[in-house]
């Protein structure tokens, strides 16, 4: 797994995933903090010229600053699970059903990490995996959210029912409610589709209830990661900034 750019370079290390660092002299000093945590880790830093770094980004955006480590850890569906139980009616995961664009998918890592989600589930089919495009899209923060690959993203959604939690599903159309209505006061799993496609049957069948986000501007839906970005954080808004309690 290759680390793109010093942010992401510095999530990895504190995660413990960063094997190699190197940096181009130009960087030397901007990252300095950088290379000093990361040989107090026992990280091997290398001193190369932009050319090279060049060269082992393929061409990809690094900033002077390249690292590369072992593969994503993921999570278990029953590590989720278990933060869902633990948080109970402040519980807050996101499901994605059928999110391709690894672009897409880091964005909405990104406001996974920004609203401290309990955890992202990706089916392991019709699906970007995290990989070093993801993480730059991210920023860097893709790492700081569980995310757990299914085999059966609809099994997986039972698994978190069963352990209490209600399921919306983001889609606009006949039967969706409006999103602004809905108090969020319980372990919530928010699952959002793929555009175009939206939920796939089998999954839109799992949910408790479908919400839609209004356009009073007449635009016919968001980009998926500002849908995401959007829904999240106005469930933070009505639980009170994260409780678990709604606010007046």
């Amino acid at each position: 797994m290759k680390f793109l750019g010093p942010h992401a370079c510095e999530e990895a290390l504190a995660r413990g995933e960063l094997h190699s660092l190197w940096v181009a002299p130009a960087a030397f000093g901007r990252v300095a903090k950088l290379i000093s945590e990361a040989r107090a880790a026992g990280v091997v830093v290398h001193r190369d010229p932009m050319e090279s770094l060049d060269r082992r980004s393929q061409g990809q955006r690094h900033q002077g600053v390249l690292g590369e480590g072992g593969p994503f850890a993921y999570a278990s569906i029953e590590e989720v699970a278990a933060r869902l139980r633990d948080r109970g009616d402040a519980a807050l995961i996101l499901a994605l059903d059928g999110i391709t664009d690894p672009h897409n998918l880091g964005a909405i890592l990104r406001s996974a990490a920004a609203a401290a989600v309990d955890g992202v589930l990706l089916p392991e089919r019709r699906s970007a995996m995290v990989n070093e495009t993801v993480i730059r899209a991210s920023a860097g923060t893709a790492g700081r959210v569980p995310v757990c690959r299914v085999v059966n993203l609809g099994r997986a959604l039972d698994d978190l029912k069963q352990a209490g939690a209600w399921i919306y599903g983001l889609a606009a159309g006949e039967g969706s409610q409006d999103y602004l209505g809905e108090p969020f006061d319980r372990a919530t799993v928010l699952v959002m589709g793929a555009e175009g496609e939206g939920l796939h049957l089998k999954i839109r069948e799992r949910c408790d209830l479908l919400l839609h986000i209004p356009m009073p501007g007449g635009v016919e839906s968001l980009n998926v990661s500002a849908a995401a970005a959007v829904t999240l954080f106005r469930v933070l808004a009505r639980r009170g900034n994260g409780t678990s309690k709604v606010s007046s």
